[in-house]
C-alpha cells in the first residue's frame, strides 16, 4: 500500500485537516477526504486523527493508498431479465449507482463485470453502460456487450426508437386518465445538482396515465418520449405532483421513503444486431409495494 506524506509549514497551519486535503488534492473532495479521515487512511504523526482536527506547524500527515473498488468485480444479487450475444437486460435495485465515481461506491459496473465475460469500451470508464438511472430509480437497463451493439443502441436511443415505461406514485390527484408535460429541462442555474423546467431547456415530453388514485396520492405509469436527467421527477414536480419520497423535488409529506419512488417497468425496441423485437417487464420490487400499501393505494393482499 502507498503511503504519502506532507509535513506542514506555517501557511497551512490551523486549517482543519479534512478542509486541507482537499485543497492540496483536487483530486478528492472534503466530504471524500473526511470519510478516508474517519475509515483511518489518514494519521497524524502517527496517530489516528478527526477530520476537525487543526493542524500545527511541523505536523507529519500520513495518507495511505486507498484501493480502487471502482473496477473490482463484485456479486451482487441482481437479476438478468434478458441476455444474448450482444446486449443484456438488467433490473437494478434501488440504492445502487449505475456507473463508478471518485468516491468508490459500488456500482452496477462492479456487478457487470462479475456477470459478463464481455462488456462495450466505448467509455472505458463506465463498461458496457448505454444509459442510466439515479441511485435511487430502480428498473431496467439496457447494457451492450460488444462496441458495435452499444454504438447501434445509442442511436436508437438518440432518435427515441425506444420505448421506456416507469412507474411511480405521486402525490395529489389527477382530473384526467391521461396528462402529457411538454417542458424544456435544463440544469438548474441555483442549485447544480438539480433540474428545472425552462422554455429555455432541451426538449421533453412525458405521458403521464392515472392507474389509481385515492383523496391523497395517485398510482401512475408515465411514458417518456425524451430521456434527460430527472426528467419525471422534474414534471411531475412542474404540475405540483411531486414523486412520493422526492425531497430533491418539493415531496414533503408525512410518509418517510428512502428516495422517491419510480421504478422503469417495461422497455422495448428493436434489437440492433438481429432487427427481432425485444419487449421485457420487471416485477414490482418490494418496496414499490410498500409504497403503495402505506399510501393507502392497495392493501398488502392485493399485491401478493
Amino acid at each position: 500500500m502507498q503511503i504519502k506524506e506532507i509535513k506542514i509549514d506555517d501557511q497551512d497551519a490551523g486549517q482543519r485537516l479534512d478542509a486541507f486535503l482537499a485543497n492540496f488534492d483536487e483530486s478528492k473532495t472534503r466530504s471524500m477526504y473526511k470519510k478516508l479521515i474517519e475509515e483511518g487512511y489518514v494519521s497524524v504523526n502517527g496517530s489516528l486523527s478527526k477530520p476537525s482536527y487543526k493542524i500545527n506547524v511541523g505536523d507529519i500527515i500520513e495518507i495511505k493508498e486507498k484501493e480502487s473498488r471502482r473496477f473490482e468485480k463484485v456479486a451482487m444479487d441482481i437479476k438478468v431479465l434478458y441476455e444474448d450475444d450482444d446486449i443484456a437486460v438488467i433490473d437494478k435495485p434501488r440504492g445502487l449507482i449505475v456507473h463508478p465515481t471518485n468516491d468508490d461506491e459500488l456500482s452496477l459496473v462492479n456487478f457487470l463485470l462479475y456477470r459478463f465475460d464481455s462488456l462495450s469500451s466505448i467509455d472505458e470508464s463506465r463498461p458496457g453502460i448505454i444509459h442510466r438511472l439515479d441511485k435511487d430509480t430502480s428498473g431496467l437497463i439496457i447494457i451492450a456487450k460488444n462496441n458495435e451493439a452499444h454504438e447501434k443502441m445509442k442511436e436508437l436511443f438518440k432518435s427515441r426508437e425506444i420505448y421506456k415505461e416507469y412507474i411511480t406514485i405521486a402525490v395529489g390527484t389527477f382530473k384526467d386518465e391521461v396528462t402529457i408535460v411538454d417542458k424544456g429541462i435544463m440544469r438548474d442555474p441555483i442549485k447544480k445538482i438539480k433540474m428545472c423546467t425552462s422554455d429555455e431547456g432541451k426538449e421533453a415530453h412525458s405521458e403521464i396515465h392515472l392507474i389509481k388514485q385515492n383523496d391523497e396520492y395517485a398510482y401512475l405509469s408515465v411514458i417518456i418520449k425524451t430521456g434527460r436527467t430527472h426528467q419525471i421527477r422534474v414534471h411531475l414536480a412542474y404540475i405540483n405532483h411531486p414523486v412520493l419520497g422526492d425531497k430533491t423535488y418539493g415531496y414533503r409529506g408525512k410518509i418517510k421513503m428512502d428516495g422517491q419512488v419510480l421504478h422503469c417497468r417495461k422497455v422495448s425496441f428493436i434489437h440492433p444486431i438481429t432487427n427481432n423485437l425485444i419487449t421485457i417487464e420487471s416485477d414490482l420490487p418490494e418496496y414499490f409495494k410498500e409504497a403503495l400499501i402505506k399510501t393507502n393505494l392497495y392493501k398488502a393482499k392485493d399485491l401478493q
